[in-house]
């Protein structure tokens, strides 16, 4: 896809949403965050890709919430109030943590399309950006990082999650694309 059908295209749209997501999460918290996961949930319907969308939102929610409650339990972050309920005497990662993490799996299809293609370098990309993605995230009260150091921790796993995200992604739609051209070639009798 060339950048001027990128650009008039619904990836554009879904690349949007996943920006004003991370706005409506970490400043509006749960219930802007919510709207925007509507809103994408939407467009996956609306495109007929929600089939090939769900796994990806589930299960990056499901990790997420993993993710974000160990961040919290091993004092890499710190969510304060808006952490979730303790389960089993471990803090819950907020609500609008796992919606984020969800709108991204809406995303990996759409909006992050190019990264999906190159995992490798979108990993970086991610894994470099993050810290900075944290740090905004505290200037507006979101979250505490108790030690800048934890930065480098943050990158490093995000350049291992999204690399393992994006290949996984893009042997699931490679796959996907095999079977769509096998059905098409088995003749109909």
């Amino acid at each position: 896809m060339d950048l001027s059908n990128y650009l008039s295209s619904t990836k554009l749209v879904n690349a949007v949403l996943l920006k004003v997501a991370w706005v409506a999460c970490v400043i509006g918290g749960n219930w802007y965050g919510f709207a925007v996961v509507l809103a994408i949930l939407g467009m996956s319907i609306y495109q007929r890709s929600f089939a090939q969308d769900w796994p990806f939102a589930l299960g990056l929610g499901l990790f997420g919430l993993v993710l974000d409650s160990a961040w919290m339990l091993f004092g890499v972050l710190d969510y304060g109030a808006s952490a979730g309920p303790a389960f089993a005497g471990i803090s819950l990662a907020p609500a609008w943590i796992v919606l984020l993490w969800i709108t991204v799996g809406f995303s990996l299809n759409h909006g992050l399309t190019f990264f999906v293609d190159r995992p490798l370098l979108g990993a970086l990309i991610v894994g470099v950006s993050a810290p900075f993605s944290y740090m905004a995230g505290e200037s507006f009260g979101a979250v505490v990082i108790p030690s800048y150091e934890n930065l480098v921790i943050l990158g490093t796993v995000w350049v291992l999650v999204f690399y393992a995200v994006f290949t996984l992604a893009k042997n699931v739609n490679a796959e996907h694309a095999q079977k769509q051209k096998s059905a098409q070639a088995v003749p109909a009798i």
